[in-house]
């Protein structure tokens, strides 16, 4: 008899171990990874979805624009309500995303959205916060033109709102 008891503590204290662990790595991993992040990126934009867009991006984040010799700076927030104001509206484009670097911290991650005339290259910096959440800090947009037979593209200077 003793024996069992024994045994069933054994086995109710691994349990407990495995939980715990499973539970402590989940409060480290922050949640969605940062993949998952990039692809609700990419739907918000796609979509128009201020309301997805607006989940994932941290309280101070902004986007910078090059517009010829200067740097067009918009705010989280102006972000949200532009997208907002056009919300529902579908963007007709391709889209594809490649990792550039990534760290424990933070992620750097580049977006193109490909239209029929630019391409439009979207840099986004991802970092965890304070709860271990993946949010974009910063998104730096770039446009380039597509040449129509075969010359080469020359980069854009025209931003979008």
């Amino acid at each position: 008899m003793k024996n069992k008891i024994l045994m069933v503590c054994m086995i109710l204290g691994l349990s407990a171990a495995i939980n715990a662990t499973y539970a402590n790595d989940g409060a480290t991993s922050g949640g969605a990874d940062y993949k998952t992040v990039i692809s609700s990126y990419i739907t918000s934009y796609i979509n128009t979805d201020y309301k997805l867009l607006d989940k994932i991006m941290a309280d101070d984040a902004c986007v910078k624009i090059p517009r010829a010799e200067t740097v067009l700076n918009h705010s989280r927030a102006k972000l949200i309500e532009q997208m907002k104001n056009n919300a529902g509206t579908q963007q007709n484009c391709d889209f594809k995303y490649s990792v550039l670097d990534k760290s424990d911290a933070m992620v750097i991650a580049r977006v193109d959205f490909k239209y029929t005339e630019f391409i439009q290259h979207n840099y986004l910096v991802l970092e965890k916060d304070q709860n271990k959440n993946w949010k974009i800090t910063q998104v730096c947009k770039f446009f380039e033109d597509i040449e129509p037979s075969g010359g080469t593209a020359v980069p854009a200077i025209a931003a979008t709102n």
